[in-house]
């Protein structure tokens, strides 16, 4: 086989870099953004390293060299070491259980009230959304009371703003809150309104037949960036990767104490909502410690829930203790928001 030449020497050494910073992935899991919060940000870079290290087989393939062997195999082990981000097939398990739960958790978006979309279409879509699928229980995060259509079928209700400011006797866009609606009743309800952040976690015990559920509705500390390359590619990098690292730091600060009171709960845990992390992160190893996720179990394909300018994210997780068995999972692409509802049959006897 023929020496590389220059250019193809060339080649190699930016594939080499590629290779690099995907298997420093590898440690993403297991170091808390606290320690090392640089390289935190490289939990939303895995998938576009995994096609650029794709992209490096064939080009090697194709010309017949042996150097497609480095990114081949470090896609192998990312393949094997994070087995959550991608799912060649849907499954539904046919196991009968004495009991059945399905959740839907979506990120609304305040129904678009204020991104200029169109709010009657919203409602359409959410209420065709409901009435398809009909879940027991309802998760919604970034919620605005003043839009949300009417909500039939679900006498149970919880609904919390950390700010409840009024203008005019209609909310304004300070009032975004978190709703947990269900089918059954919820005997204890609670919030951790969490510092300096309009993100939250609601917590409820609801009660089917002789048996109590923990239910935790997250949506962590958002990454404060508009989802447009372009804004990226604008602005000022250095600032970009401080404010993201810090984002998840505080993200780390704010599961550390849903777990602390996740640990203490007498029921077993059902988790939804939307962590603002990819599925290659230390946040995400951490609250799925002991937990099936739904997607992983039952979901198929990338499990995009959040297009951020095209380009895919799995950030809306439905979690669930291995108390429950995961019987099937749906990402619904039927959408007003900026992401994709998601939906989880779980049962148990």
């Amino acid at each position: 086989m023929k020496k590389l030449g220059l250019f193809n020497k060339f080649i190699f050494f930016i594939n080499s870099i590629v290779a690099v910073l995907l298997m420093l992935s590898f440690m993403l899991p297991y170091v808390s953004p606290k320690s090392f919060p640089t390289l935190s940000v490289l939990s939303l870079l895995v998938a576009p390293l995994l096609i650029i290290n794709g992209i490096f087989i064939i080009y090697w393939l194709l010309r017949l060299r042996k150097q497609f062997l480095l990114s081949a195999i470090l896609i192998v082990l990312a393949f094997l070491h994070f087995n959550s981000f991608y799912k060649f097939s849907d499954s539904i398990s046919e196991v009968a259980f004495k009991n059945e739960l399905s959740i839907l958790s979506y990120n609304v978006h305040l129904f678009n009230a204020y991104s200029g979309g169109n709010l009657k279409k919203s409602e359409l879509l959410f209420n065709e959304i409901i009435n398809n699928y009909a879940p027991d229980i309802i998760c919604l995060q970034e919620f605005n009371d003043a839009h949300a259509p009417k909500m039939n079928g679900y006498p149970y209700v919880y609904e919390h703003f950390k700010s409840s400011a009024r203008k005019n006797g209609s909310l304004t866009k300070k009032a975004l809150g978190h709703a947990i609606y269900s089918k059954y009743p919820l005997i204890n309800k609670g919030a951790f309104d969490f510092n300096r952040t309009t993100n939250n976690t609601l917590y409820v015990d609801l009660v089917k037949g002789k048996d109590t559920i923990r239910l935790y509705n997250l949506h962590l500390k958002s990454i404060g960036i508009l989802p447009s390359m372009s804004a990226l590619q604008e602005g000022d990098k250095e600032k970009l990767i401080a404010r993201i690292s810090n984002a998840f730091k505080v993200q780390t600060n704010q599961v550390d104490a849903i777990l602390n009171h996740k640990n203490e709960s007498p029921y077993p845990v059902i988790i939804a909502g939307d962590f603002n992390n990819t599925a290659f992160s230390y946040i995400y190893n951490q609250l799925t410690k002991g937990m099936h996720d739904a997607y992983s179990e039952c979901g198929g394909g990338l499990g995009t829930t959040f297009n951020f300018d095209g380009y895919p994210l799995r950030i809306d997780y439905i979690l669930a203790q291995t108390n429950f068995e995961v019987l099937s999972f749906k990402t619904i692409e039927n959408k007003f928001s900026d992401h994709l509802p998601i939906l989880a049959t779980l049962g148990w006897d």
